[in-house]
């Protein structure tokens, strides 16, 4: 009771508990036996983000000391309390790894969106000078036709020296940055890299666990863990 900091509800019937200390119950219960291991399946569902922030921290505390499988949707969940990560997608593991061995190992990171005030054909000119970049994707500026919107992909494993070399391009040309917004991957951009358009595939239970390979497959659940690769069906 302590270690889920139930103590001051000891005399409460478990009715008439708030669903965020039900969860605490629950967690105090499978906690009774010291487990080596414990399954949490979508444990903040329905909880107001207080809970949740108090619920996420009690399982990064248990981690500390045994191992935690915690099954979730919720991806920036995941992102946040997780040391390793699965993606399970139609029965079949897709993905086992540390998150930013996976978003490092499976996507090109970075990408950037500037504003310029010049059109389209300066900025052009101004972007054909710089190293690094793979591709560039123009929009229409809300606010101004004197401005130029554009979102640039690079391959640069450091996304400052892309920014940098944007900078110095335009301030030598004497082009004004109205804006310019970094954009690194999350969890999600893995998750649907991973299993977006991809027809499902029929396994053998006896398969080899891939280690972060990308193979592609669709959603069907995420399973994540923290310091062990046990396995829940």
């Amino acid at each position: 009771m302590e270690q889920t900091k139930i103590t001051e509800m000891r005399n409460r019937r478990i009715s008439a508990l708030s669903k965020g200390y039900k969860q605490r119950v629950g967690i105090a219960q499978a906690l009774l036996g010291d487990p080596k291991v414990i399954i949490l399946d979508e444990p903040t569902v329905g909880l107001d983000p207080i809970q949740i922030i108090e619920i996420r921290d009690l399982i990064k505390e248990l981690g500390q000391h045994r191992t935690v499988i915690f099954s979730s949707h919720i991806l920036s969940e995941v992102q946040t309390i997780c040391d390793e990560i699965m993606i399970i997608s139609h029965g079949k593991l897709v993905a086992l790894g540390e998150p930013e061995k996976l978003m490092h190992d499976l996507l090109t990171p970075n990408e950037i969106t500037i504003t310029a005030e010049a059109d389209k054909e300066k900025v052009d000119e101004i972007l054909s000078g710089i190293t690094g970049i793979t591709e560039t994707v123009y929009s229409e500026h809300q606010e101004s036709e004197a401005c130029t919107t554009v979102r640039i992909k690079t391959d640069l494993k450091e996304i400052y020296d892309m920014s940098r070399q944007l900078f110095k391009a335009f301030a030598g040309s004497d082009v004004v940055l109205l804006e310019m917004a970094l954009k690194q991957v999350n969890l999600e951009d893995v998750f649907l890299e991973l299993t977006e358009d991809t027809p499902a595939e029929s396994t053998s239970s006896d398969e080899e666990v891939p280690e972060a390979t990308g193979e592609e497959s669709p959603a069907e659940t995420t399973e994540v863990h923290e310091e062990s690769e046990a396995e829940e069906e």
